[in-house]
């Protein structure tokens, strides 16, 4: 069998080559002796026969594909194929059957493209227009498939006259708002102009204001404020969206510019607008990064009390709670409370259970602090505040208390987020035959192929994603490409840090969690006297330990080094004719990474959290929230950094090495005590912010 899965690759080969016959051949050998691989045989045949124009025969193998069971990977290009060799066969009514057939199974905009052209071709003009339509309107990134039907609504527009169907201003909108979120204001601004004239009322108060915002996106904002200001528009949302742009058009150009009385207007005339909800957010969480409570925190009371059923709203509550718990209020327990009870299936229900559950302790009720520290272990097992969590139920007194019964019952009738439901990691009979599939294609050196069916699999089986996954990364980790297996296990299983550690297999845990480079992490972690766990973690959040990766902002490796940062440190090893280069060395880029790590813990007492803002948005920042305590403990500074990025990037990677040291803790001598060294004379260059996955 192994032999005869080899045929696909040479098949696979000469049609990559042009050898159209001979890949006819080979494959049609492979389909009779390798049958579990039949349809892969026969897309290739397909292909081989398209490109001999043997158009009757193309509509043969596609067939073979279709029949396949289990369901195999190329029914969608296989059926494109066949179409389109109807269309070029001059078989339209074939095509138009086969397309509607399986236009589902089939990607956009290319599903609606054949349409199109089928429809066209069996001379339903106003159909071909519809989907041509579709296609310009609802894919304007996607250049071929725009290109082909914006020249074929040119033809069909001549030929059907006045009983051409006129775009809905809807797709109009929708074209030009795609272009915005695409980041192309240019495009979307030549939309919208010559939109406007077509349309009427609301969709043209629309279309008014957010021509506007093109300039703001252009970094006009100058203009789009003027713009915006003059703009008298009757539709209440437009007028809505418009003042919300002029705040931030405002806040742009001076960000401390007075925008009360836009946001007076907003509340005046339109207080229950989402805009609204947009706007108090936006400005709320500009004045925190300059710590303005005095702006920041009525704003989010404004929107907590305001917006209460809107989900969004649950980021200002957990705001207004957190203010008055670090300040001691007298209402911080009911808010902490309340927030759970409103706001169980948040982001941060799992701080406010465990600042809750520190408001107890210090009121002396152990008890209460346990059943929320037990609830918030239950619920969100893998995340920074359930290792806080642990860590306070390790003490004396609540090791000796006993959850609180009446607070037990409270928690746990709140509605929580569902758990996953995480199918076994035992292969059924549609995933056992997909695994043989695989391993047989890997064998003949089909790689990608071998991925491309187990990735099918995935989204197309059910309830057979952990199987899948799991096999994808192990065969990343084979071919030494631990970024690829996480990367696997992350697209896959998505919620798999909802998962207790002893629910899934440990080669599962070991490949979502790996520690290549072992031996250089120990080693330069231990000369610094760092936790590796910390270091693999940093790494994992970093780099995802590829090695060679360079970010946007021209960062370096497995840590991610600016290369004027490595040469600085290089000097401190002695390193001569340092070269960016060198950081693409995994051995090289640990060594410098983990000094300048040390360098930052140093610089802040050993405390990891306030080291881990530091090194993802800058000594200065970090710096000056650090001036923003006093706190009581770490967690309290990593609720106040103002940054969503770099307060969520201190929390993954402080979870990330509980994880390690949970994963691997018994085969990682123990960490030598934390001593600080003298800081280095030469100042390390700042690290630029950039986002992680």
């Amino acid at each position: 069998m192994v032999g005869a899965a080899g045929l696909i690759a040479v098949a696979l080969h000469q049609l990559e080559s042009g050898n159209y016959s001979d890949a006819a051949n080979y494959a049609a050998n492979a389909a009779t002796k390798a049958p579990i691989l039949k349809d892969y045989a026969y897309y290739i045949r397909e292909q081989a026969e398209y490109g001999l124009r043997n158009y009757s025969d193309v509509n043969e193998a596609a067939t073979q594909v279709f029949e396949y069971e289990p369901k195999s990977p190329f029914v969608g290009q296989a059926a494109a194929l066949a179409v389109q060799a109807d269309l070029d066969g001059d078989r339209p009514k074939s095509a138009l059957e086969l397309i509607e057939k399986y236009a589902d199974v089939i990607p956009q905009p290319q599903s609606d493209l054949l349409l199109a052209k089928s429809y066209a071709a069996t001379g339903d003009l106003r159909k071909a227009a519809d989907y041509y339509q579709r296609v310009y309107y609802g894919y304007p990134n996607s250049s071929k498939e725009v290109i082909d039907a914006a020249n074929a609504l040119v033809d069909v527009k001549q030929k059907l006259g006045d009983q051409y169907p006129q775009p809905t201003p809807a797709a109009i909108l929708g074209r030009a708002e795609k272009l915005l979120q695409a980041k192309n204001p240019a495009a979307a601004r030549i939309e919208l102009a010559a939109a406007i004239p077509q349309l009427e009322g609301a969709q043209r108060d629309l279309a008014r204001v957010r021509l506007g915002e093109t300039d703001f996106f252009n970094n006009n904002t100058q203009a789009a404020f003027e713009y915006l200001l003059a703009l008298k528009v009757d539709d209440p949302e437009a007028d809505a969206e418009r003042l919300s742009y002029i705040v931030r058009c405002a806040r742009k150009a001076d960000k401390h510019a007075d925008v009360k009385p836009y946001l007076t207007q907003l509340e005046t005339q339109h207080p229950d607008s989402p805009w609204r909800l947009d706007t108090l957010i936006y400005i709320a969480d500009q004045a925190r990064t300059e710590n303005d409570i005095h702006t920041y925190l009525p704003l989010y009371q404004a929107c907590a009390t305001t917006f209460a059923k809107d989900p969004r709203s649950a980021w200002c509550h957990w705001r207004v709670a957190f203010e008055s718990y670090r300040t001691d209020a007298s209402d911080a327990y009911d808010l902490l409370r309340a927030h759970v009870e409103q706001y169980p299936d948040s982001t941060d229900a799992n701080n406010a259970l465990y600042f809750l559950g520190r408001l107890l302790e210090r009121k002396n009720d152990n008890a209460s602090a346990r059943a929320c520290y037990q609830e918030l272990i239950e619920h969100f097992p893998n995340t920074y505040y359930a290792v806080q969590a642990r860590e306070r139920l390790k003490t004396p007194e609540l090791e000796a208390a006993t959850a609180d019964p009446k607070l037990v019952e409270f928690l746990h009738a709140l509605k929580w987020p569902a758990k996953p439901e995480f199918p076994s990691f035992e292969p059924g009979p549609t995933a056992q035959t997909r695994l043989t599939r695989a391993q047989l294609l890997r064998l003949a050196g089909l790689d990608d192929l071998a991925d491309g069916e187990l990735k099918f699999g995935a989204r197309a089986d059910g309830e057979q994603e952990n199987v899948y996954a799991l096999q994808l990364a192990r065969y990343a980790a084979a071919r030494n490409a631990p970024d690829q297996a996480l990367h696997f296990i992350k697209t896959y299983t998505p919620g798999y840090l909802y998962m207790p550690l002893d629910e899934a297999p440990l080669e599962y845990w070991q490949l979502a969690f790996p520690i290549p480079y072992r031996n250089s992490i120990v080693q330069y972690s231990r000369n610094e006297s760092l936790d590796p766990f910390l270091v693999a973690a940093l790494i994992r959040q970093e780099s995802e330990f590829n090695a060679r990766v360079i970010s946007h902002a021209n960062a370096y490796g497995l840590m991610q080094l600016l290369p004027a940062t490595g040469k600085q440190l290089a000097r401190h090893f002695g390193i001569r004719r340092f070269s960016a280069g060198q950081l693409l060395a995994a051995d090289r880029n640990i060594q410098l990474g983990a000094y300048y790590f040390h360098n930052l813990l140093n610089s802040y007492g050993g405390q990891p959290e306030i080291a881990l803002a530091s090194y993802n948005a800058g000594p200065g920042r970090a710096n000056l929230w650090k001036t923003w305590g006093p706190f009581r403990e770490p967690p309290e500074f990593v609720e106040i950094v103002p940054f969503h990025e770099t307060r969520g990037y201190i929390q993954i990677v402080m979870r990330n090495a509980d994880v390690y040291r949970r994963l691997y803790g018994s085969t990682v001598p123990d960490v030598p005590a934390y001593h600080p060294k003298p800081a280095p004379k030469a100042k390390v260059k700042k690290r630029v912010l950039h986002k992680r996955s």
